[in-house]
């Protein structure tokens, strides 16, 4: 996947985890759930406003969805750690969300 392309899967991933149907997010962005779908598929390009109602809709920043795209990002959802989350079904996220959660205990208990 290269840069720019994974916004439309990121915004998918997002949609998934807040647990909305395609329709549900095309209602709450006032867009069409065709045009989600394209979306999410790369099929198509959206505008500012689009991408405004589809982050508000996400409760997420408009940067956490273009973080690949963007030269100067501020945002975390740049990580390595991040971009694997992406890639997981939703039982793979929760264990390896588990596990970081452990390490970082962990790490915490030893002053790293």
């Amino acid at each position: 996947m290269t840069a720019c392309i994974a916004f439309g899967h990121r915004i998918g991933y997002l949609r998934r985890q807040k647990g909305f149907s395609q329709e549900e997010l095309a209602e709450r962005a006032n867009l069409s759930r065709e045009f989600i779908s394209m979306i999410e598929n790369n099929k198509t390009r959206l505008g500012v406003d689009s991408l405004v109602n589809i982050a508000n809709s996400l409760g997420v920043s408009a940067d956490d969805i273009l973080v690949d795209c963007l030269e100067h990002s501020a945002s975390t959802a740049d990580s390595e750690l991040h971009r694997l989350l992406l890639d997981c079904n939703e039982t793979e996220e929760f264990i390896l969300t588990q596990m970081a959660k452990v390490l970082k205990e962990i790490l915490s208990a030893q002053g790293i």
